[in-house]
């Protein structure tokens, strides 16, 4: 039964991670910071004027996602094959 719940958290998990990159724009490399483009208008001329300004929020990259879903396959693996090893014993 362990092995069964072990196996279905690390498929889920692996599912979440990568549900997660994938919502954070498929990055290679994690981000710490996200661009966000600022309107302002100019007084004097009233003309609008953009500027970059950078909002501190994290993005997921597959630095981080990629061993935290190789890590959780190879528990999985390991359950399932614990699992299957029980049956046949």
């Amino acid at each position: 039964m362990l092995w069964k719940v072990l196996t279905g958290a690390s498929l889920l998990a692996i599912l979440v991670i990568m549900g997660v990159w994938f919502a954070h724009g498929q990055n290679n490399l994690s981000k710490d910071k996200v661009p966000m483009v600022v309107k302002k208008v100019n007084p004097i001329f009233g003309t609008e004027e953009e500027s970059i300004e950078w909002k501190d929020e994290f993005r997921l990259g597959l630095d981080y996602a990629l061993p935290a879903s190789g890590a959780a396959l190879v528990l999985g693996g390991v359950s399932f094959l614990m699992m299957r090893r029980q049956k046949r014993v």
